[in-house]
């Protein structure tokens, strides 16, 4: 993680959003030349990348962010706009649970990726072991949408509850590989209780492990006993595209 103490910059583009920062310190790693930023609402991404960088963004909700170059109101249903090109990373912070066509949303991403482009997303995590038992009670993960209307869009109408094991799902469908979850700075776990179930869904996790017969499942399974999977409350995760 990026130490927010001797990095102000990115702490203050960020701000209290620990995905955000874990989101950028996953592109800084690799440092893309030209980055497509969808649901790019306020623009933060641009002062917290180390690198020089081209972003281009698409937003249905909000204005062109100061400083982003090419910028498209779309609405994300509909796919990437296919006069856009090919980029060396693509970003979707904090809006996946909001698509209506996943697959082919991500096939789209994939489209405009370029070989080894990295997909990189934040979400919250449905499956963090305090959502498991309000989701049991509920019906629904915690966090998600209320469920008050359905006649007309809103802009926080989230209802798809897409955690690690659907995104090695859907990703891997669409032409991607090296399935990753990021460490988020944030308490894991958040309350003493959920120790306890966390130790019972890491033996599951372990048996599972244990059992997996491809490397594919191996490093799913390692990934779904990390602390971030069993106890975070948000998910950053990153893919490459194929070759």
């Amino acid at each position: 993680m990026v130490d927010v103490m001797r990095d102000p910059l990115t702490h203050t583009m960020t701000g209290s959003k620990a995905h955000r920062r874990a989101v950028a310190d996953a592109l800084n790693v690799f440092a893309p030349r030209r980055v497509l930023d969808i649901c790019c609402g306020d623009g933060w991404l641009l002062n917290a990348l180390r690198h020089p960088v081209v972003i281009d963004g698409i937003d249905f909700y909000s204005p062109a962010p100061q400083g982003y170059g090419l910028f498209v109101r779309a609405d994300f249903n509909a796919g990437v706009p296919k006069e856009l090109g090919r980029y060396d990373a693509i970003v979707c912070c904090e809006a996946m649970g909001y698509l209506q066509n996943p697959g082919s949303f991500v096939q789209s991403v994939r489209q405009h990726l370029s070989p080894r482009g990295r997909f990189v997303l934040s979400v919250p995590n449905p499956n963090y072991v305090g959502a498991r038992v309000n989701h049991m009670i509920q019906g629904y993960p915690r966090s998600y949408s209320w469920f008050a209307q359905n006649d007309t869009p809103e802009p926080h109408m989230p209802w798809l509850s897409l955690g690690l094991f659907q995104l090695w799902l859907l990703l891997g469908l669409n032409g991607f590989e090296e399935i990753s979850v990021h460490d988020v700075d944030e308490p894991k776990p958040r309350r003493a209780w959920e120790h306890g179930l966390g130790w019972i869904v890491k033996n599951y996790a372990r048996r599972q492990f244990r059992k997996a017969d491809s490397e594919s499942l191996r490093m799913l399974w390692s990934q779904a006993l990390s602390d971030q999977v069993v106890y975070g409350r948000q998910l950053v995760i990153s893919a490459v595209a194929n070759s």
